[in-house]
């Protein structure tokens, strides 16, 4: 269990002018089914393209409508179905760290805490997560200045996580440079009661279960976890416990509707980053271990940096379905509260976000031979509260108020698509975007910290799609992005380690960075064959770009103004090579995953040089063997080719390493699974992660060690 007394905090109520109209809209969630679902006359185009003229479907999207609608877009996409995860399915590493496009890197140490990074979005984060629009049943969890907590995902409640890499999730309000990920929720017109039992090394604890069932027109799906780790690293205790639900309810045979409800805690101790020699001779150690002066100065123990994070989220989704016409329409209501402890500052927000989202679609023979026209129109507020209070070098607890403000963060998105056949294999597609974002900032402490920032932009993007056969298709687009920037890098709080006192807050007078993106790929299948493979390059101006340069600690974030390249492949291979191998129905398959991350200055101070924050070369490669008597094994390697540079300035560096893992499962019935994790099985000494600097040296502490080896044990159980 969690070691640290931590209070729970209650859910504070709105003390701002949008207190009415937040109220009002939370109120319409439980009450107000509107507009929404899918279908048309029976047309088939090819694949990607399939309409029906069946009653509105309660668990929407269903994971056919999910694949059809990632096929239909013309660039990088990833779906993962969780239930067919044939091992363990607990974390966001199991659920999302196998994937092309998409690179994970522990961080905190705790549990499911990871830096999550698409094609460089985010990959400035000291370590406040930014850059991806994180998405629960196509509403957004990000509060409205664009920053999340990762921790809030539980993949444990989710059927499938749909991916939509950069600017191709655009239609579905992603303004970053990342794209999007969405969890889809389990419901009650499918999944089955079940309990899940874990353990592992280091105390590793998980259990969950779930109930769903339907009567009539009407489904429910509940489900609780518990995980707890008392970590690798010392200081690094963690407990994380979520409640998911959701009910569904055919209000006629053209109107669905379904109600969400999350409550999710998360408390995790933070180890803190250490020298690189330390972290090689003694990975499990932190800063306090030792006799050094910088033991001394930054003791996490007496220090005592932590985590402390909640929220409570109500959401409700109609979709409404006429023939050819389709309409959704979403609201959602959340309330958060975080302590984020630094060794030398604890950062209070309290946060209260609304949103909307409304989209359209009509489909049918207008201009070619078969037309798709999309509209959505979204948009969410943020009415936030952060103080920030000195931490006490000798026992953690807050020292004095040296800041506290208001913050007001507002986006509105139209975004419209229109999707053409122009010929029997060629589709076209040409959107549009229009973005308003506001991030405005009020001080409470008479220190004149104020700001009013509006952010405008539309962002065009055209591609197409050429279906080359039923089983491959070719794909490319030009795109534009307009991301804004986070709370996180607008304020930066800075305190002395050795002058506790002198602790000020600054504002930095921050624009928008901007991308331009060329984008080409293709999937599909030959045989026992499949890939998928996207080749993007991004120019990006203004680049945000976060910059810690002594303690680990203290912080700035600025444009970099010379422009700076993200470009890389992103590839999956996928490759059966023997069936009935040993006995019969048997099969053998084989699976790469190749990142090539290409990201560098194109001039100013560091131009030439690497942006640090990703590997540029990283491989994943897993061997798979399953029977049909219901036995799965598959040893797996994570390659990371090449040294990563922890420094704009590329004076030190991450090592590359490699890491063997294995997962087995069996399914000794049909309501009985038991599945084994093993990660870093020969136990190579790495480092996971590191602190972002402009210039760093040996004596600085940067680097988070890896984990050594760890095996989890799990049972999982269906009713």
């Amino acid at each position: 269990m969690f070691s640290k007394v931590l209070k729970s905090k209650p859910v504070q109520g709105f003390v701002t002018k949008r207190s009415y109209i937040t109220v009002c809209l939370a109120a319409a969630v439980m009450s107000t089914p509107v507009l929404a679902d899918d279908s048309a006359s029976g047309l088939v185009i090819d694949e990607h393209i399939e309409i029906n003229s069946q009653r509105a479907e309660r668990a929407f999207p269903t994971i056919d409508e999910a694949r059809s609608e990632l096929k239909k877009v013309a660039g990088g996409t990833n779906l993962i179905e969780i239930a067919k995860l044939p091992a363990r399915q607990a974390t966001l590493q199991d659920a999302l760290g196998f994937e092309p496009g998409i690179i994970m890197q522990s961080f905190f140490g705790g549990n499911d805490q990871p830096r999550l990074n698409i094609r460089g979005s985010g990959m400035q984060s000291n370590p406040v997560n930014r850059g991806i629009q994180l998405l629960y049943d196509g509403l957004p969890i990000n509060q409205a200045d664009g920053s999340f907590i990762i921790g809030f995902l539980d993949v444990k409640s989710a059927e499938m996580v749909s991916v939509y890499r950069g600017a191709n999730a655009q239609r579905y309000g992603g303004t970053t440079l990342g794209g999007a990920v969405n969890l889809h929720s389990q419901n009650g017109t499918h999944a089955d009661p079940s309990i899940r039992l874990e353990y592992g090394n280091d105390n590793r604890v998980g259990l969950s279960g779930q109930t769903a069932g339907q009567h009539d027109d009407w489904d429910y799906y509940i489900n609780a976890s518990h995980d707890s780790y008392d970590g690798y690293r010392n200081h690094s205790t963690s407990e994380r416990n979520n409640i998911s639900a959701n009910v569904g309810v055919d209000i006629s045979d053209a109107i669905t509707n379904r109600t969400y409800f999350q409550w999710s805690d998360n408390q995790f101790e933070i180890p803190f980053v250490v020298p690189k020699d330390r972290a090689i001779s003694a990975p499990e150690e932190v800063l306090g271990d030792g006799n050094t002066p910088l033991d001394t100065l930054l003791n996490v123990y007496k220090r005592d940096p932590y985590r402390d994070s909640s929220l409570l989220r109500l959401a409700n989704k109609t979709r409404f379905s006429i023939d050819n016409f389709q309409q959704d329409f979403g609201v959602f209501y959340q309330d958060l509260s975080d302590t984020f402890t630094d060794p030398l500052v604890h950062n209070v927000t309290e946060s209260q976000d609304v949103g909307f989202e409304y989209a359209a679609s009509l489909t049918g023979e207008y201009i070619t031979d078969y037309d798709e026209f999309s509209l959505s129109f979204s948009g969410n507020l943020s009415d936030m509260n952060r103080i920030y209070f000195a931490n006490s070098p000798e026992d953690g607890s807050k020292l004095q108020k040296f800041g506290d403000l208001d913050l007001e963060a507002s986006n509105f998105i139209l975004a419209l698509q229109w999707q053409a056949q122009l010929s029997e294999n060629v589709q076209l597609v040409a959107a549009a975007q229009g973005v308003i974002a506001n991030r405005d900032i009020s001080d409470n402490n008479a220190n004149d910290l104020n700001q009013d920032n509006s952010y405008n932009n539309v962002n065009p993007k055209l591609g197409v799609n050429y279906q080359f056969s039923d089983e491959i298709r070719f794909f490319a687009n030009v795109s534009s992005t307009n991301e804004a920037p986070t709370y996180w890098e607008l304020i930066s709080a800075s305190v002395s380690p050795k002058n506790p006192a002198m602790a000020k807050v600054s504002l930095n007078e921050l624009e928008a960075q901007s991308s331009n993106t060329i984008e080409f790929g293709s999937s599909g299948s030959i045989g026992q064959t499949q890939w998928n493979i996207a080749l993007y390059r991004s120019d990006i101006d203004d680049e945000l770009i976060s910059i810690v340069n002594d303690f680990a600690v203290n912080g700035k974030t600025d444009n970099y103004e010379a422009g700076t390249i993200h470009q890389g492949v992103e590839l999956e291979w996928i490759q059966g090579l023997s069936e009935s191998l040993i006995t019969s129905g048997d099969n053998l398959s084989s699976k790469l995953v190749y990142n090539y991350s290409d990201f560098y200055f194109s001039g100013g101070e560091y131009k030439g040089n690497q942006i640090a924050g990703v590997p540029e070369h990283l491989v994943q490669f897993e061997l798979r063997y399953q029977t049909d008597s219901g036995l799965y094994i598959a040893p797996s390697v994570k390659w990371q080719i090449d040294d990563a540079a922890i420094d704009h300035a590329n004076s030190q560096f991450q090592d590359g390493h490699v890491l063997v893992g294995l997962q087995m499962a069996y399914q000794v019935n049909k309501d009985l699974r038991v599945y084994l994790d093993g990660q870093n099985l020969t136990d190579e000494n790495y480092q996971t992660s590191y602190v972002i600097r402009g210039y760093s040296n040996p004596k600085q502490p940067s680097y988070l060690p890896g984990f050594g080896p760890s095996v989890s044990l799990g049972v999982n159980y269906s009713f």
